[in-house]
């Protein structure tokens, strides 16, 4: 062999482990997203969660990717769904609200679950304490005493408001807890109270008649899934129906007139850190649930005309957003 083949032959053999050697490259982990309304409600929050991820070093395409769908708010669309999802073999499951987390948690106790907003984790049984989860669930709760809250901006909004009523959903695991809550809330006030009760969307119009019949200074709504997915629609009645929407949801950014609430998009980077946990290993049993610490009020101003309402100042002060 001459010096020519030489040189050649260690050429080859200098690059052989970067070609017939090379390791393939990592598979993107698979997060299975059920959102409980549709893409465009949660698009602010679908990227808030995907910029979290990005500030913690991951990549979408390379480290993760994600595989969304809708409920809308449909039950009858999720049994399907949930099968779906889990047809992808997803590392880890993101969802919100009672029934997706039920359906779910009986479908797997393997794959990690993580909730970006839910209520009452511990009585509904997803997780054994907030601090320590155990099982294969983990998340972001609601703080059910948020209704307090709403009843204080009420009286303070409407100073001389005496009827209320309360719109609950009665299917959803977790209504007559917050129902229950609002009552003992306004318990002992200057409050005349009465519920009215919804199973589904075509409930709504029969829902306001009664509303309208009743005659309420305000009407409070809650942050479950239904509402949340027919939230302008709620709205929407609500302002013909001529009372006052007051929600601890962000129904005043579709029409009501009030709204105290978390911060949705601070919930889901906070699901993104858990995401994260568990991405580098830890258990969801292992990763206490979180509670938000940051609230929003927002006032709906072009609301508050159309009712012939003025806002007190004091709220406007306080407001983190009036919409003009």
């Amino acid at each position: 062999m001459n010096r020519r083949d030489n040189l050649v032959a260690l050429l080859v053999l200098g690059t052989a482990p970067l070609t017939s050697f090379a390791q393939p490259a990592a598979t993107p982990r698979r997060i299975g997203w059920l959102t409980p309304t549709s893409l465009e409600q949660d698009k602010s929050i679908i990227d808030a969660f995907r910029a979290k991820l990005k500030e913690l070093g991951r990549i979408e395409g390379r480290d993760y990717e994600i595989a969304i769908r809708e409920y809308g708010g449909r039950p009858d669309r999720l049994p399907a769904l949930v099968q779906e999802i889990l047809s992808l073999r997803p590392a880890v499951i993101v969802t919100a609200g009672s029934a997706p987390i039920a359906a779910f948690q009986k479908a797997t106790r393997s794959i990690p679950i993580v909730f970006g907003t839910a209520a009452d984790v511990v009585e509904q049984g997803f997780v054994a304490s907030l601090a320590h989860p155990g099982g294969n669930i983990t998340g972001v709760t609601l703080r059910t005493e948020i209704f307090g809250k709403v009843i204080q901006l009420v009286r303070e909004t409407l100073p001389f408001a005496r009827r209320i009523v309360v719109l609950e959903h009665e299917e959803d695991p977790v209504a007559k807890r917050m129902t229950r809550n609002f009552l003992d809330t306004t318990s002992g006030l200057d409050f005349e109270t009465s519920v009215v009760r919804v199973k589904q969307l075509d409930d709504f119009e029969r829902a306001f008649a009664e509303i309208a019949r009743i005659k309420p200074d305000a009407l409070i709504t809650s942050q479950l899934t239904l509402f949340v997915a027919n939230g302008e629609k709620l709205a929407d009645l609500a302002v013909k129906a001529r009372v006052p929407l007051f929600s601890p949801g962000r129904f005043a950014e579709q029409g009501g007139l009030l709204s105290y609430s978390s911060e949705s998009t601070e919930n889901y980077r906070r699901a993104a850190e858990l995401v994260d946990k568990i991405f580098n290993g830890a258990k969801p049993g292992d990763l206490p649930v979180e509670q938000p610490d940051r609230y929003s009020l927002i006032v709906n101003l072009r609301t508050a005309r159309t009712l012939g309402i003025a806002v007190p100042q004091s709220i406007l002060a306080r407001a983190d957003q009036v919409i003009e």
